[in-house]
């Protein structure tokens, strides 16, 4: 038991040093230079990696083979001392929309082909949906997954929609190409989707302004569909509000220049040294 107990500590431990490299270091990384930096056996760090991957806390650049974290990394601590901290204008604004909605209004990010939802604020009324921060929803049949896969090529659409497509058991779940594009240029035009699902579960997504060194986002308000129904227009239009709210903020306070691509490439940083902070 104190070995089995020893090793979880460690593994806890190695976890907060990798996550406290790529806040020192601000760049992505490859398993050896994770591995050499932090003085780690390649094998271990090289599944905690992958397990942190499989969270939704580092993106995988298969063509780079690097590492770097994802948006929800950055939110993980934005409760703490609200008034130090959540100033920004992205937690800002879903407050906002949250409150006058009255609805359930969720951050969400595509990891691993599917769509992992990054932060939730709970709606107050009666009603509101409960959706909790790590749930995941499919990447092609989500009004998010959707819109995240709006700013991929048509090429990188089609890659994900035949690998989809072969994972998926069910004939009903597969999608065609030919009409899923043309569903994907008309969202591309408007920025927004609008979903209701078999379940009587609806939602209102928006895709978020690319930011430099962030994954893709889509802000969403989730309902039933019978409350999404009777105030669908004013809902619609309260979410592109906040987007674009959350447009002119993030503009002002980092300028951003990405290729249009859920996960933007960051261009090469050479890795600093590294100095522990635990015993």
């Amino acid at each position: 038991m104190a070995t089995s107990d020893s090793r979880t500590i460690k593994s806890a431990h190695r976890v907060l040093e990798i996550l406290e490299y790529f806040d020192q270091n601000r760049t992505h990384a490859t398993v050896m230079d994770m591995a050499r930096s932090l003085s780690y056996p390649q094998s271990s760090t090289s599944e905690l990696l992958r397990c942190l991957t499989r969270l939704g806390y580092l993106h995988y650049n298969r063509f780079r083979r690097t590492y770097s974290p994802t948006a929800r990394v950055a939110l993980l601590g934005s409760w703490v001392r609200p008034s130090l901290f959540r100033g920004g204008a992205l937690l800002h604004a879903i407050d906002s929309l949250c409150e006058k909605a009255g609805q359930t209004v969720v951050l969400s990010s595509a990891c691993n082909y599917v769509v992992q939802h990054l932060h939730v604020v709970q709606g107050a009324e009666a009603g509101a949906l409960p959706v909790h921060v790590g749930d995941a929803v499919a990447l092609l049949h989500s009004a998010q997954g959707k819109l995240l896969l709006s700013s991929y090529t048509n090429e990188q659409v089609r890659s994900v929609v035949h690998r989809l497509n072969a994972e998926a058991g069910d004939q009903a779940h597969h999608v065609k190409i030919a009409d899923f594009l043309d569903e994907l240029e008309q969202m591309r035009k408007g920025g927004w989707a609008v979903a209701h699902g078999a379940d009587g579960h609806s939602a209102i997504a928006a895709i978020l302004p690319p930011l430099r060194g962030m994954d893709r986002m889509a802000i969403s308000l989730v309902a039933t569909t019978d409350q999404l129904l009777q105030r669908e227009s004013e809902l619609l239009a309260a979410v592109l509000h906040t987007r674009d709210e959350v447009a002119k903020g993030c503009a002002e306070a980092m300028p951003c220049a990405v290729p249009a691509n859920v996960v933007p490439m960051k261009q090469e940083m050479k890795i600093l040294s590294y100095r522990r902070h635990y015993a």
